[in-house]
């Protein structure tokens, strides 16, 4: 793929370095929950209306998150990483924003061309132990984290690759499918 390319792949890429004295982030659109107290379903993402909490790996000590919005359904990288899901995403506003642990704004995100409405969301987490680099600051692990969002019909939540320790602490049934499947 040339430099060229890449402007096309990614039309709207958004890459931030968080601090990661809590293994997670958000990206929230900012609207009010219906009921706070209540996720739709847990693991490495805590969903709810609006706004996701994504797990890190709790050894990084912070996160490189890049954060894709394709107009079709994106490359396959799915290899690169440890772990993997892909769910279902409803956009209420289709403006989000990448916040830090404390609710920090890191970026926003525009969800154009597609707007509010239903997205398919791949969530793609890396250890830090892969030798990420330390981005010059002498801060310790970097983990990475790459969101992958592009318009589609909602659908249920896949584990696509699930073979690092943060994978397998959220969705150990993975692992079991794999050793009763042989």
């Amino acid at each position: 793929m040339s430099a060229g390319d890449v402007t096309a792949a990614h039309p709207d890429r958004v890459d931030c370095v968080l601090d990661a004295q809590h293994p997670y982030f958000y990206l929230s659109e900012n609207t009010a929950l219906i009921n706070p107290g209540v996720s739709t379903w847990t693991g490495m993402v805590t969903a709810s209306s609006g706004k996701l909490k994504l797990q890190v790996p709790w050894t990084a000590k912070r996160v490189r998150v890049v954060t894709e919005v394709h107009p079709g359904r994106p490359e396959d990288v799915i290899g690169l990483y440890d772990d993997v899901i892909e769910f279902g995403y409803w956009s209420a506003t289709g403006l989000a924003a990448v916040l830090d642990w404390s609710w920090t704004l890191a970026s926003p995100l525009n969800l154009q061309p597609g707007g509010a409405g239903d997205y398919r969301l791949r969530y793609h987490v890396r250890d830090p132990s892969h030798g990420a680099a330390d981005l010059g600051s002498g801060r310790g692990a970097v983990a990475e984290a790459l969101i992958q969002l592009w318009p589609a019909k909602l659908g249920g939540k896949e584990e696509l690759r699930i073979t690092g320790a943060l994978g397998n602490f959220w969705h150990p049934g993975s692992r079991l499918k794999i050793v009763w499947n042989g």
